[in-house]
């Protein structure tokens, strides 16, 4: 019996519980946390006794939820107990797009956390020269922040930063096939859908602006990114 009071038990009618990476939880957890939204009680691990649950429940994730529920890898009951309402924050990508000024003060915060504050400004400038040389403008920095502060640890050690390549990014480099229109019809949405994806992460976030389910997105991205490792775009 543990006699020391946990989050969910000491949260007030005020309060919250921030829940980070929801989307990793296993589902045996899913059914606890809804036992607990649902009701608003809860019981210490080897007690009978209920205690109540006052506060909220903010949750956050980096996944496709959608698509994890059509998968069967998020319980559907329990994302709609939780949902009440929803925030889908920025892509790095997207904030650079609407102020590319940004990238100058995201770099300090970056480099403050590397060398601390009384460096992070010299360092941050020497990043903001390499990645104006040598990275394209629109590149879609798809590790957002956590690869922001991975390129200004790269620089400063070894003074330079090549990203990971991936499928996603190589095949939507493809204007040439676009505007030689070679391309069918349904070629072109899996080329333009993953062309969306690779700036936004996310198979939901790419079928709100396409206008698509995002189990359509998943579908023409995956056949996009297969036809581009069998080297058939040209």
């Amino acid at each position: 019996m543990f006699n020391r009071p946990g989050w969910l038990e000491t949260c007030g009618p005020y309060g919250a519980v921030f829940l980070d990476e929801i989307g990793e939880l296993d589902a045996a957890i899913h059914v606890k946390l809804l036992r607990v939204v649902q009701t608003r009680e809860l019981q210490r691990i080897g007690e009978t006794e209920l205690r109540g649950f006052a506060g909220k429940v903010i949750a956050a994730t980096h996944r496709d939820l959608e698509a994890d529920m059509t998968a069967g890898r998020f319980r559907e009951d329990f994302y709609y107990r939780i949902c009440g309402d929803r925030i889908t924050t920025p892509t790095l990508r997207e904030q650079l797009a609407d102020t590319p000024g940004d990238l100058g003060n995201l770099l300090c915060i970056a480099a403050g956390r590397v060398v601390g504050v009384a460096g992070a400004d010299e360092l941050a400038a020497e990043v903001e020269r390499w990645v104006g040389t040598n990275l394209d403008p629109d590149y879609p920095w798809p590790g957002n922040m956590r690869e922001l502060e991975q390129c200004v640890r790269n620089v400063l050690i070894r003074g330079e930063y090549w990203p990971r390549p991936t499928a996603a990014r190589d095949a939507t480099a493809t204007p040439d096939v676009m505007r030689d229109g070679n391309l069918t019809a349904e070629e072109l949405l899996q080329c333009d859908c993953t062309r969306v994806h690779a700036h936004t992460g996310s198979y939901e976030e790419t079928g709100r602006r396409l206008g698509l389910d995002p189990r359509t997105v998943r579908a023409k991205v995956n056949a996009w990114t297969h036809r581009a490792r069998d080297g058939q775009p040209e």
